[in-house]
């Protein structure tokens, strides 16, 4: 690994996502694809891009209701007066030690699966309860692929997940953490809140938590993520990774651009990013039958976290955007919005839909030039 780490924090083998039995198969097939390419990674792609295609806006739109978002509203008026919004955007004081879970070797590095306490909101958050009593979301996971060689001018790019994602299998056919590794990079694949092994058990699939229909929910969440990625950029850095990238997709893009909007980040690439909460809500509203709202209204819901209410921290000479030339999920009219708001960023256009970044013999080639020019 790129530095000793403390030997109390080594745990037991991960069991997770592990659909081989030998210790020298501690990786899912899936995962071991990203390692090896070639047609059998193709055809899987392929069937994630369709998949992800075949998304619609309509699936966000249970649940609206414009009373509630009215009350939402103030009450995000009265958090923002009192001070506690802005708390919880800060910044974490200490990154903190993860419990460290080998899970599969190599020899130059390894695969790792890292374990933060994410006990979340802090100082005395009452607002949302019912946030902080979610057990399986007070853990942050992070499967690291790390070599072990030290090397100052060694890329770490964390990938941030989409929507419903967040299964490590999915999150490496999103990412390719084995090709990214092959090429000299260490790759982070972060698991947001409420996705992943952070998902309440028993929970339907169809009930959204992240975002919520709540929008002070979802603020709390965004903060949350927030704060989960400084916390890990923090441990990397304190550990010898001293270019941290990142790399979101999605709803994860948009994390990724808050992210690079507060700190500033050695690259970071947004692919068929979700750049606006508010122009999307307002799309719903328009599906769901409630009529035209004020954009102001829908702006200020979620105005806390959007990127687009801040100039970016991070160069943007070294942010690149990958949009889907027929994505009806997330627009153009939403990568326009970016290229508004922070005119210097790169854009580049895939072929395809929500699912075009998954076409890995034209976008690979592209994130990685970026990535390691």
């Amino acid at each position: 690994m790129t530095t000793k780490r403390p030997q109390s924090t080594i745990a037991a083998e991960s069991e997770f996502c592990v659909l081989n039995d030998g210790e020298d198969s501690r990786l899912s097939d899936v995962e071991r694809l990203t390692l090896l390419g070639g047609a059998a990674l193709d055809r899987v792609l392929s069937k994630l891009g369709r998949s992800l295609s075949s998304v619609s806006i309509d699936t966000f739109a249970p649940g609206l209701d414009l009373s509630v978002l009215k009350a939402s509203q103030i009450r995000l008026g009265l958090l923002r007066s009192s001070g506690d919004i802005e708390r919880l955007y800060a910044r974490p004081v200490s990154g903190g030690l993860p419990s460290v879970v080998h899970v599969h070797g190599f020899p130059d590095g390894g695969v790792f699966d890292l374990r933060f306490a994410s006990h979340f909101p802090l100082n005395g958050w009452s607002h949302d309860p019912g946030y902080s009593s979610i057990e399986e979301n007070t853990t942050s996971y992070v499967r690291l692929w790390e070599h072990k060689t030290p090397d100052p001018q060694r890329l770490t790019i964390v990938a941030i997940h989409g929507w419903t994602m967040g299964d490590q299998r999915v999150n490496s056919l999103a990412f390719l953490p084995g090709l990214f590794f092959s090429l000299g990079c260490n790759v982070a694949l972060v698991e947001l809140p409420f996705h992943g092994r952070r998902r309440p058990i028993g929970l339907p699939e169809d009930v959204p938590l992240f975002p919520s229909a709540d929008p002070v929910r979802t603020c709390v969440a965004m903060a949350h993520a927030l704060y989960d990625l400084r916390q890990l950029g923090n441990y990397l850095i304190e550990v010898g990774h001293s270019r941290v990238a990142c790399v979101g997709m999605s709803l994860g893009a948009y994390v990724g651009a808050l992210w690079a909007s507060l700190d500033r980040l050695d690259r970071a690439v947004f692919l068929v990013p979700l750049v606006s909460m508010s122009e999307m809500a307002r799309e719903l509203f328009s599906r769901s039958g409630l009529g035209s709202v004020p954009e102001e209204f829908c702006e200020d819901l979620f105005r806390d976290h959007s990127p687009l209410e801040r100039a970016p921290a991070t160069r943007s000479e070294s942010i690149m955007v990958i949009g889907g030339e027929d994505d009806h999920l997330v627009p153009k009219t939403q990568i326009a919005l970016l290229q508004k708001r922070w005119p210097d960023v790169k854009v580049e256009w895939a072929k395809g839909g929500h699912g075009a970044a998954t076409n890995r013999s034209e976008v690979f080639t592209t994130i990685s030039k970026f990535l390691l020019e």
